[in-house]
């Protein structure tokens, strides 16, 4: 386990830089490129502040839920969320919480018999009812993925603008001038119909610089048969384009299949990129270029905001986690 010293040194920065970007301190005039390099050796590292360590470890076996917006088949199909709940629940078990997990029910949420838990850490995205729902068994929750209220909720969650933008950037600075976008769409409940961040980012970053256009946009779920389907009904369009950003790997190694079965060759014939960069990714045929998101830490950063709350902090907490792009294969 790392110290603040070990990051400082192995990055050549200050301690107390180290210490504020770790902190989540937005008062600190410093590049995203340092930010970002600081979290990935934090991560890497498995680092914890000595107050986290000793607080974490302090309780006697708290007992929180873990609440999940998908049913437990839906997540197997999107290995983003997976990511997430581990590392909940392994800090978790290090930590001697307990955790119960929920998953979404074909009639919402079994939320009886709950009222011995402490606090809430509430995976993806929810209605107001179901936020009310969750204020009766705890005031103590924290939104991962979502950010529903930011003046009663602490939420982690990832700056989804700037990592498309910056994937969209590699992709012009790699000449490719015909980008598509293969996408899902997100519903809460049976009928609340969410606007899809990275396809809104994916329009306006491209249609700013007349780069975009609607042909080379597919819109189903987030899933490999999707994925596949969706790339299917790309190639057989008269024109194509010349790399698709998917937004998932889920989607993407979908459509690497059906690229494929057509005959065509990645990336000399088409490229492909992801996002979220599961662990999966690296062995795709051809690897898979992604959108690294820290999964895990994001987890982990929740449960550490949560058991402050437990502990008295009424001030709520945004933290922004980075991305990273990862280039491997799949692009030229």
């Amino acid at each position: 386990m790392a110290t603040l010293k070990e990051i400082a040194d192995k990055l050549n920065v200050s301690i107390t830089t180290v210490s504020r970007v770790l902190n989540f301190d937005t008062t600190l005039s410093v590049g995203d490129d340092i930010r970002k390099q600081i979290i990935e050796t934090a991560s890497d590292m498995n680092y914890k502040t000595p107050r986290n360590r000793m607080r974490l470890k302090s309780r006697n076996k708290p007992n929180i839920a873990v609440i999940h917006w998908y049913n437990s088949s839906e997540e197997v199909d999107d290995p983003y969320y997976i990511q997430i709940r581990r590392g909940i629940e392994q800090l978790a078990a290090k930590s001697n919480i307990n955790t119960l997990l929920i998953y979404k029910g074909d009639h919402g949420y079994q939320l009886e018999g709950l009222s011995d838990m402490q606090g809430i850490i509430c995976i993806g995205k929810f209605s107001n009812e179901q936020i009310d729902a969750f204020l009766h068994i705890s005031p103590n929750i924290v939104f991962v993925d979502s950010s529903p209220n930011e003046e009663l909720f602490d939420s982690i969650v990832i700056d989804f603008h700037t990592a498309v933008r910056e994937i969209l950037t590699y992709l012009l600075n790699q000449g490719y001038k015909k980008i598509g976008y293969i996408g899902g769409i997100e519903y809460i409940g049976n009928n609340i119909r969410l606007g899809e961040r990275r396809e809104l980012v994916f329009r306006d970053y491209l249609f700013q610089r007349g780069k975009l256009d609607s042909d080379f946009i597919h819109v189903g779920n987030f899933s490999c048969e999707s994925g596949y389907n969706l790339m299917k009904q790309a190639l057989e369009k008269p024109k194509r384009a010349e790399v698709y950003f998917c937004a998932s790997d889920a989607i993407a190694i979908g459509a690497l299949r059906a690229i494929h079965e057509a005959g065509l060759k990645i990336p000399e014939d088409i490229g492909i990129t992801g996002f979220n960069d599961n662990p999966m990714s690296q062995y795709t045929y051809p690897p898979l270029s992604s959108v690294h998101v820290y999964t895990e830490f994001m987890g982990e950063q929740a449960l550490e905001s949560l058991v402050g709350r437990i502990e008295g902090r009424t001030l709520p907490i945004k933290k922004v986690v980075p991305t990273k792009i990862i280039i491997r294969d799949t692009l030229k």
